[in-house]
């Protein structure tokens, strides 16, 4: 196990590694570290811990069977109030000082708390094990710090009212940025050396303004701030130098490098009613163009550059699942009816030439009539196959079912017989990964699936609920999980061997789990409503930046 760096005066890492075993501090009782820890937060000079651990650690040492024994040996050799050098020779103070205060977890804004950064000649760090953690001093009463992709070594987190810039590997500050009287509710977003971070100023009623502020990410200076007073309804959406506004009746173009305004384009043309736009069903082409859904089952091909529509196609009474682009041909799940009557609710997977806007193929999950109809969670496509998932519903055979349909065709290829509704999938290794939310003993399960016939070759049982989205780096499956008991709900990420489904290991929390973010072998979330944490993966490669 590696230990920490340095903590200052302030509470702030200065970056330096101890070789210092961090466990060789268990030779004091938790009640005595409590006490070692407040006294370091006022005082963090070397005699304040060297003095505290002499005077008490003979009188009230209770080791554990990993505590360095001969080091607490050492300690209990002092009278109360002495201390002998000769017991530091081969524990230098500085080194001494910053393992112990390593152990402390202050809490405050910006403040990395490392326990277990990398050390020179000191052994790997195990899988699953916390390198560092940042504590915020007030937690976010919405849910939790947002975090970016890794960008050039940085980790991006919006927590309330400020913006941070976190070091990835030892989690030292190196900038904030903070705005009054607003708060960033949203993941910053890293592209080509600068953060969008989007700000909401918030009434007792509802939201009243929005700002888009673009950051140096080196530096954390603004470069440019964008005031819209209409109200956000998705995350922005950065790409061909542009930045995207979702909105409520609008979609708003902002240059990605001046933030000067380009154009606006309304959404829902001849609609009278309150609109939102379905930004979760967004997609771009290389080819210039952008596509965009709202909620009454209309999907729209724009040109970024003028913001002037190429097409548009009703596609039924509302689009139910994201965009998805391969090629030529736009993927999406529909839904439509004569009636009100959910009975009479078709869904069905719709494929449109993306160049016209025209229907190339229909798939319709359920035409059964009088029944209810599984709602379409998910359109995704790996290769010439096009993954459809479907909720879960009363017992219907298309209920809760992942469909494999072929791409060019529409025809179907399998189904499998999920335990609940299907709400996440991923492709690597020549299998494919499932999420379901809840299942058998209300339980959410990952299904390891052979792509070609739809046979299962594991299942894990991960728990009451999936809580992000399957993440797969080398060979290694990660997800976050929340388990019920009779007691207290149970917050988990869980890394999985993709071979065999087996847990390699856990890291338990008490609240919700953000998606995990990767980088050079560590693992990024936020959890506890006010913290970040950076585990050892127990992998080397990272993920695709899966922020924008």
């Amino acid at each position: 196990m590696a230990t920490p760096p340095l903590v200052d005066a302030a509470g702030h890492a200065e970056g330096t590694r101890s070789e210092l075993h961090s466990a060789e501090l268990n030779c004091l009782s938790a009640t005595l570290q409590r006490e070692l820890c407040d006294r370091l937060q006022t005082d963090v000079a070397e005699e304040t811990l060297l003095l505290f651990v002499a005077d008490h650690g003979q009188t009230d040492s209770r080791p554990d069977e990993n505590v360095d024994n001969e080091f607490c040996e050492r300690m209990g050799e002092h009278d109360s109030g002495s201390l002998g050098e000769q017991a530091f020779e081969s524990t230098p103070r500085r080194r001494f000082l910053a393992g112990a205060a390593g152990t402390c977890l202050l809490s405050g804004i910006g403040t990395g708390i490392a326990t277990g950064g990398q050390s020179d000649g000191d052994t790997e760090s195990s899988a699953g094990e916390e390198l560092w953690r940042v504590d915020y001093e007030t937690p976010d009463p919405l849910g939790r710090p947002y975090l970016s992709s890794v960008a050039d070594g940085s980790l991006f987190v919006s927590n309330l009212d400020t913006v941070h810039a976190l070091s990835a590997s030892t989690g030292d500050e190196e900038w904030q940025f903070g705005v009054d009287d607003t708060e960033f509710h949203d993941q910053p977003i890293v592209v080509d050396g600068t953060v969008y971070a989007t700000s909401h100023v918030f009434s007792d009623r509802d939201v009243e303004d929005t700002a888009v502020y673009a950051l140096d990410a080196d530096t954390g200076e603004q470069k440019w701030q964008f005031d819209d007073y209409d109200v956000t309804v998705a995350p922005i959406h950065v790409a061909e130098n542009t930045v995207f506004i979702p909105k409520q009746f609008c979609v708003t173009a902002v240059d990605a490098d001046t933030g000067d305004h380009r154009w606006d384009f309304k959404v829902g043309y001849g609609i009278e009613t309150r609109l939102k736009v379905k930004m979760d069903s967004f997609a771009e082409t290389d080819s210039g163009t952008f596509y965009v859904a709202d909620i009454e089952g209309n999907v729209f091909a724009v040109d970024v550059a003028s913001g002037e529509e190429e097409w548009r196609a009703d596609v039924g009474m509302g689009v139910t699942t994201d965009l998805s682009v391969v090629d030529d041909t736009l993927f999406l799940g529909a839904v439509d009816s004569e009636t009100d009557q959910p009975s009479n609710f078709q869904y069905y997977v719709s494929a449109l030439d993306a160049t016209t806007g025209e229907e190339r193929w229909r798939f319709t999950v359920n035409s059964e009539p009088d029944t209810e109809r599984p709602e379409l969670e998910f359109v995704t496509v790996f290769d010439d196959t096009l993954y459809v998932g479907t909720d879960d519903c009363y017992d219907h055979p298309t209920c809760a079912n992942l469909y494999a349909i072929d791409a060019e065709s529409g025809e179907e290829k399998w189904q499998f017989a999920a335990d609940n509704s299907v709400d996440t999938v991923t492709r690597a290794d020549g299998t494919l990964f499932v999420g379901t939310a809840l299942g058998e003993g209300d339980e959410g399960v990952v299904h390891a699936i052979e792509p070609e016939t739809g046979t299962e070759r594991w299942s894990f049982h991960a728990g009451y609920f999936l809580l992000s989205p399957i993440t797969v780096v080398e060979d290694t499956l990660f997800t976050a999980t929340q388990t019920n008991t009779d007691y207290e709900d149970a917050y988990r990420l869980n890394a999985l061997d993709t071979a065999t489904g087996e847990e390699q290991w856990n890291f338990v929390t008490d609240s919700n789990i953000s998606e995990p973010r990767f980088a050079d072998g560590s693992v990024f979330f936020s959890a506890d409503r006010a913290t970040v944490h950076a585990l050892d993966a127990g992998v080397e490669g990272s993920n695709e930046d899966t922020s924008n």
